[in-house]
């Protein structure tokens, strides 16, 4: 499987090359070891110096370190590429999505202008309209941004985007596009590539995004005289514990003591770590001894975790209305509430809901560990595929894809490279000044590229998230603490000095996510079904998956029989779940 420039066991940078090492031996040493190709013929001296990012004249800024011009770029005469975009976008005053600090500075790069063809907000309903009006007015952008799996299909099967296997084989850049989107065995492409053909570019985000860590009240664990917990059942003992304790913030006899939601594999207050502690994940394909993909929901392991599942919801461990008022986006309620002292959460987690917590009791002391072992030691979770559901393509006959990817590739350098030191532009509107005009540094683009993203024309861009290497976050945290924490007090500007300082809840955020992303393929359940659903799927699904939802939640709640379980897999099987099981297995065995 292949790793990740910066994740190299025997090619990491070690604290002692990283103390050893100024800002160009680095450079130097990285080169080295990552096989950056050497820079090119062109120079960046040509950029004019206000279209720079970083802080050079503050008294306590930094210099941005640009890559280097890709090959044949400016091109000359410049280029007008139009492109579609999610929005909604905030710009300084006189800018626009076709004129802002990034799209200058990539004019001047490599001499593409971008227009825009059309634009959406967060709106399922609204991209979907655009994309079929551009599809039957025949008008569609050169290049099209996060365009969803539905309009993808329809794209593929009307001949209606161009196949870029070759361009990139020629162009692609080697470390920042090609080596960080071949990870997972080729995870990435599994909506991209069709036939083995590339038609697109992968929509990834961060790795680990969604994995689950067991957040725990620290000052509850004390009161009750116990340890985090380690395993199943050693977190049944401690929630109960504080259920019979009654630690909470709410009435009496209101204490919680897991936090759920009503999804129960999901991105917050999950309980996917307790079914992969038995080695299933519901709602995911995994192959079975066979080789064959099965339907992880119909397996009897799960009937054993909803059969556990069970006896917690009656002893009151769960909200006894998470089923239909816990929906992840508010089930963190209850952690900043104080009502609860145990979730399954994400890294985020020390920034989402935990805050909130201390806010309303500043006596909370929250800490985080690995999730819990089963009653045969497996150690498992819902895998946080970070390949989002949508893709980047281009029109039929588009004639710049090469320019396109090398500036793709130039952005990506220019971001997830940390020692470039990208934090936005000068000015409030960009991102790392204050009212004030003083460096902000919980204002800056450390990521890098949050606040990026909205302006670029991507990968990597769009408004949300976009990369092309899913462990930039984890690398950027690391870079800080290995370079940034060796530099001497005296010398450190004024974002090394913030960030160097964060709060507690900060650098437990930093320490949850290195640990996440480290686990990140080890410890995942991964749902190995990864293409268009099938036709069957297309008809069937909803139907089958509301019968499942409606049965896993009444056996969990006592309204029905835990050997209704038996009924639903019948029921399933016979609804089209044979035929769906089919079908998976055609596509899965054809594209091993």
């Amino acid at each position: 499987m292949k790793k990740f420039p910066y994740n190299r066991s025997d090619m990491k940078p070690s604290r002692r090359d990283f103390m050893r090492l100024g800002g160009a031996g680095l450079a130097a040493m990285m080169t080295a070891r990552y096989g950056l190709p050497p820079v090119f013929a062109q120079s960046m001296d040509a950029i004019p110096a206000e279209l720079h990012p970083g802080s050079p004249n503050n008294p306590r800024g930094w210099t941005t370190t640009l890559p280097p011009i890709p090959e044949g770029m400016p091109v000359e005469p410049p280029v007008t590429i139009t492109g579609s975009r999610r929005g909604p976008w905030e710009f300084a005053e006189g800018d626009d999505i076709e004129n802002s600090n990034f799209t200058r500075l990539n004019a001047a790069v490599t001499g593409i202008h971008w227009k825009l063809a059309f634009s959406w907000t967060d709106n399922q309903e609204e991209v979907l309209q655009k994309y079929n009006l551009a599809i039957a007015s025949g008008d569609l952008p050169d290049f099209m941004e996060t365009v969803p799996l539905q309009i993808y299909r329809q794209l593929i099967e009307n001949d209606l985007v161009e196949d870029i296997t070759d361009v990139w084989d020629a162009v692609a850049h080697p470390v920042w596009l090609k080596e960080p989107w071949g990870f997972g065995d080729g995870a990435a492409w599994q909506h991209a590539e069709v036939a083995g053909r590339k038609m697109g570019l992968p929509h990834t985000e961060q790795a680990a995004q969604n994995d689950k860590l067991l957040w725990i009240r620290q000052d509850w664990l004390d009161a009750v005289g116990m340890s985090a917990p380690t395993t199943v059942d050693e977190l049944y003992a401690v929630a109960k514990a504080f259920v019979e304790a009654d630690l909470g913030a709410g009435p009496p006899g209101s204490t919680i003591g897991i936090a759920a939601a009503n999804n129960l594999v999901t991105w917050f207050s999950s309980l996917d770590p307790i079914f992969g502690a038995w080695g299933v994940m519901p709602g995911f394909w995994t192959p079975d001894a066979n080789g064959d993909l099965q339907y992880n929901s119909i397996l009897p392991e799960v009937k054993e975790v909803l059969s556990l599942l069970r006896q917690w919801y009656a002893e009151g461990l769960f909200a006894q209305d998470f089923f239909t008022l816990r929906p992840p986006q508010t089930a963190f309620r209850q952690i900043g509430g104080n009502t609860c002292g145990i979730t399954m959460s994400p890294a985020f987690t020390a920034l989402f809901g935990i805050p909130d917590s201390v806010a309303n009791d500043p006596s909370a002391r929250w800490t985080w560990t690995d999730i819990p072992t089963g009653p045969t030691g497996i150690k498992k979770k819902a895998w946080s595929n970070p390949v989002v559901d949508s893709v980047f393509c281009f029109r039929k006959g588009f004639e710049h894809v090469d320019l396109v990817l090398k500036q793709i590739g130039w952005w990506a350098e220019l971001l997830q490279n940390p020692e470039n030191r990208h934090h936005g532009f000068e000015g409030v509107d960009y991102y790392w000044q204050n009212d004030d005009g003083e460096i902000d540094p919980m204002g800056a683009n450390l990521a890098p590229g949050y606040d990026s993203n909205k302006h670029i024309w991507g990968p990597p861009g769009t408004n949300g998230s976009a990369f092309t290497d899913p462990r930039f976050g984890t690398n950027a945290i690391k870079y800080r603490r290995e370079v940034w924490g060796n530099t001497p007090a005296d010398q450190r500007d004024a974002i090394m000095e913030g960030f160097l300082g964060g709060d507690d809840l900060s650098v437990m955020w930093d320490d949850a996510t290195i640990f996440a992303v480290d686990r990140w393929e080890l410890d995942g359940i991964r749902n190995h079904f990864t293409t268009f659903p099938t036709r069957t799927m297309e008809r069937a699904s909803a139907s089958l998956d509301g019968l499942e939802a409606e049965t896993f939640i009444n056996i969990i709640t006592g309204q029905a029989a835990l050997d209704d379980f038996d009924t639903y897999v019948e029921d399933w099987k016979s609804g089209g779940g044979d035929t769906i099981t089919g079908e998976v297995n055609d596509w899965w065995h054809g594209q091993m």
